[in-house]
């Protein structure tokens, strides 16, 4: 006795495979084509804001941490500086446990004073290659 298969069972096979089969080649690519560029680290700070619900009040200032390059990074450390003309006014450090390559991390940065757009300052002071 012989089973035949129908157009329903033949399709999901179809897309079954296409999907295995592309997902295979991409693997493939990426691991012949894979360059291996030493860690970029690029730093954006977004828009602060004021936190009224703790004791003192404080500004709180977003930043994100993108990693171009092709190896991920540990215990990044980041340094955000508020400055008027050259002299600092407060220093603050963000401290985060891995990004990796070719992603990004957000976290915050916490400061007392109302910070102007020109006055914030930010810079990756270390990190290690896990």
């Amino acid at each position: 006795m012989t089973i035949r298969k129908n157009w329903l069972e033949w399709s999901v096979f179809g897309v079954g495979l296409a999907l295995v089969l592309g997902i295979v080649g991409y693997l493939i690519f990426h691991a012949v084509y894979h360059e291996d560029l030493p860690p970029r680290l690029g730093l954006t700070l977004g828009q602060s804001w004021r936190s009224d619900d703790v004791e003192p009040p404080h500004f709180v200032v977003p930043v994100t941490i993108t990693n171009h390059g092709d190896r991920t990074v540990a215990d990044v450390l980041i340094e955000v500086t508020l400055v008027q003309g050259d002299t600092v006014l407060e220093r603050n450090e963000l401290r985060l446990p891995e990004v990796p390559r070719r992603g990004s991390r957000e976290g915050a940065a916490t400061l007392l004073h109302e910070p102007a757009p020109n006055q914030l300052r930010a810079r990756v002071l270390g990190y290690g290659e896990p």
